[in-house]
């Protein structure tokens, strides 16, 4: 008899409403849950003067010392989950604005956590933190000369900006040459930064996520110096390798590193599936081969790829996103 009531169309449709209820009532706690714990870490954040210190490598370069940078990267990320942090840079002797961009990204990623730090003892260190920018996002406890030289710019916008690529390269090229000069190769360069951050950096949410584009005038070599980073999923957790995916792994092929090569030869398809998508990176790569961009790199999760000395590596730690860094005369 029971058997038979539980099979009932009524019976089930009871049972499959209390399932629901039952559901709803778990999410509902969780996402109370989370909430309790937040509150929690930001009353014992700002509870008291509770600071945990990173200390930054002496080459404070992501294009140069990539293992070093991306390690401290992360390990500010994951101290500031529940401290406050202070920055110990006094004993950086090179820095790079492709490093200064992604400490920025970092710190404004941890809108509750407070930071503080000190500037680098070597001069041409400390000169070059000061005029990158990096103080429009960090206060200074003295006064500091105006910065004329660099600009870091941030946007969360569903639209590629023109404008902005316009302007950075105008500061770039005033403050080595004297005046303002077109340069369309790393206008491209950053509009198509934007564009594939805007279809590829968030799997299920386009254009949502924060990228961010830098330039910095190098007087001393004379170039211009730029930087563009998506804190995305970056291009290995965007890019939709299909077909090929199966025949690299039946070849014995597992690293990234033949997967970049491909990238940037035009091999593999957009992740959008779109015809004419996917070819932001080959590209910006073709521009660098026809020598209308300079020393062009490219980090993505856990590749390094420096195009001007051909080197591919494999990261012992993942960077969070996709950088491009390129300079022009």
């Amino acid at each position: 008899m029971s058997k038979k009531l539980y099979s009932t169309n009524k019976w089930k449709t009871y049972l499959k409403h209390r399932q629901e209820d039952e559901l709803r009532k778990r999410q509902r706690h969780r996402v109370k849950k989370r909430a309790l714990q937040y509150e929690r870490v930001k009353k014992r954040r700002h509870a008291g003067p509770r600071f945990a210190t990173v200390t930054a490598p002496s080459v404070f370069s992501l294009v140069k010392n990539p293992e070093e940078v991306t390690a401290f990267l992360r390990q500010t990320s994951f101290l500031g989950e529940r401290n406050n942090v202070t920055f110990d840079l006094s004993g950086i002797t090179t820095m790079t604005s492709d490093a200064v961009a992604a400490l920025v990204a970092t710190i404004r990623g941890m809108p509750e956590t407070r930071v503080r730090g000190n500037l680098p003892n070597d001069p041409a260190a400390s000169e070059m933190l000061m005029q990158s920018g990096f103080f429009d996002y960090a206060r200074s406890a003295k006064p500091l000369p105006p910065c004329t030289r660099g600009r870091i710019l941030q946007r969360q916008s569903k639209k590629v900006e023109p404008a902005i690529a316009r302007d950075l390269i105008h500061i770039g090229t005033e403050a080595n040459y004297g005046a303002a000069r077109h340069h369309f190769s790393s206008y491209r360069v950053l509009i198509e930064g934007m564009s594939n951050t805007h279809n590829h950096a968030d799997k299920q949410y386009a254009g949502t996520k924060p990228w961010w584009a830098t330039v910095y005038a190098d007087r001393q070599e004379g170039r211009v110096c730029y930087t563009f980073l998506d804190v995305g999923v970056g291009i290995f957790r965007s890019i939709k390798i299909g077909a090929m995916r199966k025949l690299y792994r039946l070849a014995g092929v597992t690293s990234n590193v033949r997967i970049l090569r491909d990238i940037l030869e035009g091999k593999v398809e957009s992740s959008t599936g779109v015809a004419y998508r996917g070819k932001g990176i080959p590209a910006i790569y073709r521009l660098f081969q026809e020598g209308r961009i300079l020393s062009l790199v490219v980090i993505a999760n856990d590749v390094y790829a420096n195009l001007s000395s051909g080197e591919f590596r494999i990261l012992p730690v993942e960077f969070a996103g996709t950088l491009l860094y390129w300079e022009s005369q």
